[in-house]
């Protein structure tokens, strides 16, 4: 069967092609009887206009491109959802790209975003991107990174304060009476984990807490090597913060794989918030990063850069998720 053209639409709704086109790309400037009419005939047909072809036209699009690193992260997957909604909300369609950490790939989906004329890109990247690069093929600088501070100013970011959601969750052990408090890394290399890494040392330091990183052997699972590590400590922690939640949940289901009980013989901390920790066992105590806030902001910040804005830094403050892994020291 031929593929249904817009003429055909046209055609069987009884009007000018070009109401075809701006019902579809345009809605605000066609009446809404004759909207509904046309859109009603279009999905009788089985016609959705190609947004691509759009672009080509127009020589602009709504497309935005949201570049991630690995969308099984359940935090970046909670991510993309925040940013869609907010993209959709202001009229733009988001475009999920993921990189696998390969800061050639995260290159190539932006240059490739100019032939369909984005408005602007969003970066989430895991690793030290060269944004020089970026803004020397892409969009002419219009790219908004979120959950990275940049040293260039000229790059719009909006970030989470990794350093006051350490103090939070570091603060609730103490308050539960924990004072060996390790911290489990996960994998370093990337901003985020360093950044979580020396904010861990710093609030070790301010409340004279010897520090005690749980790394996995190099041969090893990341999940049973922090747990390895954990059983060889002389003086084995009782509390332990972990960088993402993704890490707390693998640490706490190979805990439980061995014996060992969440809180009961460790209480763990993860940093995400996300949702899923509400139905986890035990429910995961997390600090809780704003997602929404996130997706909502990197939007704005792309729309005040196409008005030629100056470029803005937002730091957010996240919260801390008191749920059922954490409970105050009995021994």
């Amino acid at each position: 069967m031929a593929e249904v053209s817009i003429d055909d639409v046209a055609e069987a709704a009884g009007v000018h092609r070009s109401t075809v086109s701006r019902a579809f790309s345009r809605p605000d400037a066609v009446r809404t009887a004759t909207r509904e009419h046309v859109l009603q005939v279009a999905a009788r047909l089985g016609y959705s206009m190609n947004p691509l072809a759009q672009a080509l036209r127009r020589g602009s699009s709504n497309l935005v491109p949201l570049i991630v690193p690995d969308i099984t992260n359940p935090f970046f997957a909670e991510l993309a959802r925040a940013t869609t909604a907010a993209a959709e909300a202001r009229g733009y369609q988001l475009l999920l790209c993921i990189t696998g950490g390969d800061t050639g790939q995260t290159a190539g989906y932006l240059s490739s975003m100019r032939s369909m004329f984005s408005p602007f890109g969003v970066v989430a990247p895991s690793t030290r991107v060269d944004l020089e690069a970026l803004r020397e093929h892409t969009f002419q600088n219009r790219i908004v990174v979120i959950d990275r501070v940049e040293d260039d100013p000229s790059v719009p970011t909006v970030t989470v304060d990794s350093t006051h959601g350490i103090d939070l969750a570091f603060d609730h052990l103490l308050t539960l009476g924990h004072t060996r408090i390790a911290y489990a890394p996960g994998i370093i290399g990337t901003h985020t984990a360093q950044d979580r890494w020396d904010a861990y040392h710093r609030a070790a330091g301010r409340h004279g807490v010897a520090p005690v990183v749980l790394e996995a052997a190099a041969d090893a699972d990341l999940a049973p090597g922090i747990v390895d590590h954990w059983l060889r400590e002389p003086d084995r922690p009782t509390a332990m913060i972990a960088s993402n939640d993704a890490i707390a949940f693998a640490v706490i289901s190979e805990l439980g794989a061995r014996g060992f009980t969440v809180p009961g013989d460790l209480s763990v901390v993860g940093f995400d918030g996300l949702d899923s920790g509400a139905h986890f066992n035990p429910r995961l105590t997390s600090v809780r990063q704003p997602v929404t806030e996130l997706g909502q902001l990197a939007i704005e910040l792309g729309e005040s850069l196409i008005a030629e804005g100056p470029p803005e830094h937002v730091v957010l403050k996240p919260t801390l998720l008191i749920r059922s892994s954490t409970q105050r020291l009995h021994r």
